[in-house]
């Protein structure tokens, strides 16, 4: 299975913040008790990003990729 949270709009759901806040907090709540789980990202240096692209598109990764530059 491939299950998978997306982001939609929630202006087009919630007109008030109260509203929003409902869906916050049983979103949040379902993480804490494991119903949903968030991956960590895999980080790559900035100056790795060739790297990181072609294991994109090798598809040798799940999740968010995070380029970090290094001082």
């Amino acid at each position: 299975k491939s299950i998978t949270v997306s982001r939609p709009n929630y202006a087009h759901y919630t007109d008030t913040s109260e509203k929003l806040g409902t869906h916050v907090t049983r979103f949040f709540q379902a993480l804490r008790q494991g119903v949903i789980r968030v991956e960590t990202p895999t980080h790559y240096d900035l100056a790795d990003a060739a790297r990181a692209h072609r294991d994109l598109e090798d598809r040798r990764t799940t999740g968010a990729l995070v380029l970090v530059p290094r001082a």
